[in-house]
């Protein structure tokens, strides 16, 4: 119901004071110099709560200046990296970062309201042919990391479709995604496996410790990275993996002989507390990523990237007898989808678990 209230200032000047309170929602109040004014927005917003199409903002998002002057997409990333990005992605700044100066420097200069799906799938096509550094080896991007760039900026114009409200839609929806190469499962052998691990130990304890638990619990390179003293749980021997890419925690199995390492690592290193890699000198994580393609270099290994340790976890799972659902659990995937890809490789397994199981069907059959 709203009430609308006559005020005189000691000065004499007039205004009218609105307040509307209606079950489900916050009080509103607001105060106007016309009363025509007032019996007009009490009005509008009460009919706009009884059909629940009145939207509440947050009182510092209304006296917030800067997000009233964005007029570039400059702009609107910038406003969008600072107040947005930190929260939703804390754990993988330094690739939006990447992203975030890439669409700046294409399309910063585009107002927002006139930003069109042909600018972007024209920047769709300069992500494909672009020529990139990875390591010392120049090449293009993926479809996979192109289609990241699409998603990163598409997430920031749904912001300003959906939060901001400065423009109707996003014209990121008229863009179609590259189409997704299939699934790759490039694992290590046995023999290959030795001489990553080979390789990474002559190097140092921290790079070892660092190969075995990508090798042994199938976790992705960012979980090990950030891993901590109290992630461990030694009285059980497990590790906890927490806050992941799919937003869920797990717990995973160490063998002894791992954790026995761990724990000399830890105490050979003085390590009470926090990450367990981090470099004392800097005070700041390991550049792993540099050390262990360094490895991978030296080992000799053809066609194998980090990520593929997941893979070499997994189809070992797979071949020794794991259900797709065991590789969904101890991998961290959030549906069997992904762990279809292994499913040639359990084959085997499931085949003799149907003949046991329908053995006896067959007891009075005979093959004359």
């Amino acid at each position: 119901m709203a009430t609308i209230r006559k005020r005189t200032s000691k000065k004499g000047k007039v205004s009218y004071y609105v307040e509307i309170r209606k079950q489900g929602y916050r009080p509103v109040r607001k105060t106007f110099a016309r009363k025509s004014d007032a019996e007009a927005y009490a009005n509008k917003t009460e009919v706009a709560m009884n059909e629940g199409k009145y939207r509440e903002l947050n009182k510092s998002i209304v006296e917030d200046s800067e997000r009233k002057t964005i007029k570039t997409m400059t702009q609107l990333i910038d406003y969008f990296e600072k107040n947005i990005a930190p929260v939703r992605y804390k754990d993988n700044a330094p690739k939006y970062t990447c992203m975030f100066n890439w669409w700046r420097s294409h399309i910063g200069g585009i107002h927002v309201a006139k930003l069109l799906a042909s600018d972007i799938s024209e920047c769709k096509e300069l992500l494909a042919n672009e020529k990139i550094m990875k390591g010392k080896k120049e090449c293009t991007r993926g479809n996979n990391t192109i289609n990241k760039y699409i998603m990163c900026i598409s997430a920031i114009l749904t912001y300003a479709v959906k939060e901001l409200e400065i423009i109707e839609s996003n014209p990121c929806s008229k863009v179609k995604l590259m189409p997704k190469p299939n699934g790759r499962v490039r694992f290590l052998s046995e023999y290959e496996i030795n001489k990553f691990k080979a390789a990474c130990k002559e190097h140092s304890d921290m790079l070892y410790i660092f190969s075995l638990l990508l090798l042994t619990t199938g976790a992705r390179y960012s979980e090990v990275l950030n891993l901590k003293v109290e992630s461990f749980d030694f009285k059980n021997d497990i590790v906890h993996y927490v806050d992941t890419k799919n937003g869920e925690n797990r717990g995973v199995g160490l063998d002894k002989i791992l954790v026995n390492l761990i724990k000399i690592y830890i105490k050979d290193n003085n390590i009470v507390r926090g990450y367990l890699f981090v470099n004392k000198k800097t005070g700041k994580l390991w550049y792993v990523r540099g050390l262990l393609l360094n490895a991978i270099e030296k080992a000799g290994l053809i066609d194998f990237h980090i990520h593929d340790n997941r893979h070499t976890t997994a189809s070992y799972i797979a071949m020794s007898g794991g259900s797709l659902l065991d590789i969904a659990e101890i991998l961290g995937h959030k549906s069997l989808t992904m762990a279809r890809r292994y499913s040639h490789l359990t084959k085997k397994h499931t085949a003799a678990v149907l003949n046991n199981a329908v053995k006896g069907f067959l007891k009075d059959v005979t093959s004359d």
